[in-house]
C-alpha cells in the first residue's frame, strides 16, 4: 500500500466507471446547451426586433392619424394644441422605446451570436450595457409621462408649488441619471 494512499478510500473500478458516466452526461448536457444557445439566442433576437418593427409601424400610424385629425379639427384653440403635443411627445416616445427593443435586438446578436451592423455610437461590449440601455428607457418614458401631465394640467386647480417640487423632482432624477451614466 502507498503511504500517501492511507487517507483516501479505495475506488473500485465500477465507482470510477459510474463518476465518469456521470461527468460525461454532465459535460454532454452542457455541450448540448451551448450548441442550442445560438438558436435560444436567436428567438430572443427575433422578438425584440419583431417589437422593434411593430413599435416603429404603430408609432408611424399614429403619427399620420394624429395629423389628419388635427387638419380635420382645425382650430386655434390652444387647448387643441396642448392635446395635439401630448399626443406628440408619446408618439416619440413609442419610437425611443422602439429604438431601444431594435438597438436590445442588435446588442443580444452581437454578445451571442455574430458581430452585428451596429451603427459606430452605439457600443456594446457585455450586458450591463444593454441593462444600461434598458434603464434609459425607463428614465424617458417617466419624463415622457410627466411631460404629458404637465401639458394637460390646469394649474388653477394645482397648487403651483406642489407642482413646481414634483418638476423639481424629475429634473433631479434625470439629472442623477445622466450623471451616474457617464
Amino acid at each position: 500500500m502507498n503511504p500517501d494512499s492511507k487517507n483516501f478510500p479505495e475506488i473500485s473500478s465500477e465507482q470510477e466507471h459510474k463518476r465518469n458516466g456521470e461527468k460525461t452526461s454532465s459535460h454532454s448536457f452542457m455541450n448540448m446547451l451551448a450548441l442550442s444557445s445560438t438558436w435560444m439566442f436567436s428567438l430572443a433576437v427575433i422578438g425584440t426586433g419583431i417589437i422593434a418593427v411593430v413599435l416603429f409601424i404603430y408609432g408611424f400610424l399614429l403619427s399620420i392619424a394624429g395629423v389628419i385629425h388635427l387638419v380635420q379639427i382645425f382650430t386655434l384653440n390652444m387647448e387643441v394644441v396642448k392635446e395635439f403635443l401630448v399626443v406628440s411627445i408619446e408618439i416619440i416616445d413609442i419610437f425611443l422605446v422602439a429604438t431601444v427593443f431594435y438597438l436590445i435586438s442588435l446588442g443580444l446578436y452581437e454578445l451571442f451570436i455574430a458581430k452585428a451592423p451596429l451603427p459606430g455610437w452605439v457600443e456594446i461590449r457585455n450586458l450591463d450595457d444593454l441593462k444600461t440601455k434598458l434603464l434609459g428607457l425607463a428614465v424617458i418614458a417617466l419624463v415622457v409621462i410627466f411631460l404629458g401631465a404637465a401639458l394637460t394640467m390646469s394649474l388653477s386647480s394645482v397648487n403651483i408649488l406642489e407642482f413646481g417640487i414634483s418638476i423639481a423632482f424629475m429634473i433631479a432624477a434625470v439629472s442623477a441619471y445622466l450623471w451616474v451614466k457617464h
